[in-house]
């Protein structure tokens, strides 16, 4: 599959639209600028967002927040709202212009050569990325009674990472990684409605493989996240995604990972949003209640 300009469009829409806010943020009443603020510090979540929760979490009005986005030239937040939801959705793409250009911009030589193996990582993961097996891992995460992520050295910390962002768009998921217990020991109880994610890269983990194996055996649906299709945990895994990540440093670089992880779980919030929508709204509500959001 040929990448596309996704990730190219979406920092340019973003980049148009604080262009947008800047030019005005000047003429803006106090309370539009609270608003102003929030969309330059928090694009991506504005996607999700309603007035309704927007409006308690800055503390403003809903014809506040309705006269900002009119104040950018839009009719109303809704169509702010939807050109913020047209970005997200191209998160997936080709990101060699981007990181072409930061490349560009440096003279130390080193910092040019770990730039110029991250842009080769990226284009490589998705010059082979397969989006039948992405689509599949998002339907098997959206849909599944509970997520279990796990891995060894760095890769423990990447499945703390992706548990983390799933749990924010609503999916059940815990790291199993930094328990003193065995993997094979948090798995012994999954079933056919659970699915496990294993990040296995070199050196590969024998716990991490041998666990794999093991919740496949019980009936659960096994995700490898890793950086070869001949990788040992393959041969466990109802799906695998396969991103490089090849470093100049004995361990592994985790960009390419990184913007594969952000892409399923935004991919999931987009069609999880009548469930996030809510949840975000009952957290708002609580942390402003126990006084957690500071003004």
């Amino acid at each position: 599959m040929k990448p596309q300009a996704g990730l190219s469009s979406h920092l340019s829409v973003q980049k148009a639209l604080h262009e947008k806010i800047l030019r005005v943020f000047q003429e803006l009443p106090a309370n539009q600028q609270k608003v102003a603020n929030y969309v330059l510090q928090q694009p991506n979540e504005l996607a999700f967002v309603t007035t309704d929760l927007l409006a308690r979490r800055l503390n403003v009005s809903k014809p506040t927040i309705i006269r900002f986005a009119r104040s950018l030239g839009y009719n109303g937040f809704t169509e702010l709202q939807k050109e913020a939801i047209g970005a997200l959705q191209n998160d997936l793409s080709n990101v060699h212009e981007f990181l072409g250009e930061l490349k560009k911009q440096t003279h130390d030589k080193a910092l040019t050569r770990v730039v110029e193996a991250e842009v080769e990582n990226i284009n490589e993961t998705l010059n082979h990325f397969d989006r039948t097996v992405f689509d599949k891992v998002v339907s098997t995460l959206l849909h599944a009674s509970s997520v279990l992520t796990m891995g060894v050295g760095i890769s423990s910390l990447l499945s703390q990472i992706l548990a983390y962002e799933l749990t924010q768009v609503a999916i059940n998921a815990r790291s199993i990684a930094s328990s003193p217990m065995r993997f094979i020991e948090h798995l012994a109880l999954v079933n056919k409605g659970d699915a496990v994610v294993g990040f296995s890269f070199p050196p590969y983990s024998r716990e991490t493989i041998d666990a794999a194996a093991f919740a496949q055996a019980l009936g659960a649906q096994v995700i490898a996240i890793t950086d070869a299709l001949s990788s040992p945990i393959t041969f466990h895994a109802d799906s695998v995604v396969v991103v490089r990540s090849r470093n100049m440093l004995y361990t592994n670089s985790t960009a390419a990972i990184s913007i594969m992880m952000n892409a399923i779980v935004t991919h999931i919030a987009l069609k999880n949003k009548k469930v996030i929508t809510p949840r975000m709204e009952a957290v708002s509500r609580l942390m402003r209640k126990t006084g957690q959001y500071v003004q």
